[in-house]
C-alpha cells in the first residue's frame, strides 16, 4: 500500500490482526526484513512495515526530512493512536528517536543492533569498512553491496557466506536498491538534541537484542542503552549478526511474543 505522506509517497504494508506493532528496518534493508515475524505473528498482532524513504518501494524527494515524523504520520493516518515499536540498527536509531520526541506513541520498544542518534561509538570500528570504501571510491556499487552484505550479515567475526544463503541474497536485494537511490540531495533531519543525551528520559519498557556476531558498536551501543534506559532487559541471540531476525526467527518471534505479551 501507499501513501503521500509530507511530500513523499511512502509504501508500507500491513497485516495481522492484534494490538499495533510499527516494524523499522534496517539500514541495510527494507520491509521485507520482516516476512518472518509477519508470517508468525500475524493471529497476534497489527503489524505496520513502511519503507524509509529511499528504500524499497518509498520514494527520495530531493529535499529535507524527518524520518521520526514520516512515522507519526502514517501512525496518524492508520489511525494509531499507540503501537509497540520495533526497530533494528539504523530503524532502532529511529524507534529511539520515535519514544523521545512523542513518547505517548510507544507502549514497549525492541531495539535490535540500534544505533543512538548522536553517538560516536562506530568510529571505532572504521578499520573494518575497508573493502567498502574501496569500492565507494572506485564507484562500484555492486562492490559495495557484497562489502556490506560481507561485514554486517555474516559479521566480522565469521568467515564469508555463514548466514543462511536465503538471507544474504534477500539482503543483496534489499540493500542494492537503496545503494542505487540518489540520496545527493535528501537529508535526514536530527532530532535536536539527540538520544545519546535523553536516553534516561524513554518511559517505554524496553528490550535490548544484540546477535553474539555483530560489529562491536553495536554491542557498545548495546551496552550504552543498558545502562542509560531504565529498567531496560536484554538478549543476546547466538550465531547471529546484525540481522538476528532474519537468521535465527524462530528464536527472535518466541523473545519478541514474550516481551511484548508479559
Amino acid at each position: 500500500m501507499d501513501v503521500t505522506l509530507n511530500g513523499a509517497r511512502i509504501h508500507y504494508e500491513r497485516s495481522g490482526t492484534g494490538y499495533p506493532v510499527l516494524f523499522i528496518h534496517a539500514g541495510i534493508a527494507d520491509s521485507r526484513m520482516w516476512e518472518p515475524q509477519a508470517t508468525a505473528l500475524a493471529e497476534r498482532f497489527d503489524m505496520i512495515r513502511p519503507d524509509l524513504r529511499g528504500f524499497g518501494d518509498t520514494e527520495l524527494p530531493p529535499v529535507a526530512y524527518s524520518g521520526v515524523a514520516d512515522l507519526i504520520a502514517l501512525l496518524d493516518h492508520l489511525e494509531v493512536d499507540r503501537a509497540h515499536v520495533v526497530g533494528c540498527s539504523m530503524g532502532g536509531t529511529l524507534a529511539i528517536d520515535l519514544a523521545l520526541e512523542d513518547p505517548r506513541r510507544v507502549s514497549r520498544l525492541v531495539l535490535i543492533a540500534a544505533g543512538i542518534s548522536g553517538s560516536n561509538l562506530g568510529a571505532a570500528d572504521a578499520a573494518l569498512f575497508a573493502d567498502v570504501e574501496a569500492a565507494d571510491k572506485a564507484d562500484d556499487m555492486d562492490a559495495v553491496n557484497r562489502a556490506e552484505v560481507r561485514l554486517w550479515v555474516d559479521g566480522p567475526s565469521r568467515p564469508e557466506g555463514s548466514a543462511p544463503a536465503a538471507v544474504r541474497a534477500l539482503v543483496l536485494d534489499m540493500n542494492g536498491r537503496a545503494l542505487n537511490s540518489d540520496w545527493s540531495a535528501a537529508q535526514s533531519r536530527p532530532i535536536d538534541p539527540p538520544a545519546i543525551t535523553r536516553l534516561g528520559h524513554i518511559a517505554a519498557p524496553t528490550l535490548v537484542i544484540i546477535g553474539d556476531h555483530d560489529l562491536p558498536h553495536a554491542s557498545a551501543n548495546a551496552d550504552v542503552m543498558m545502562s542509560k534506559i531504565p529498567g531496560a532487559r536484554q538478549v543476546v541471540i547466538k550465531d547471529a549478526a546484525h540481522l538476528p531476525s532474519l537468521e535465527r526467527p524462530e528464536e527472535f518471534n518466541r523473545v519478541l511474543l514474550d516481551f511484548l505479551t508479559r
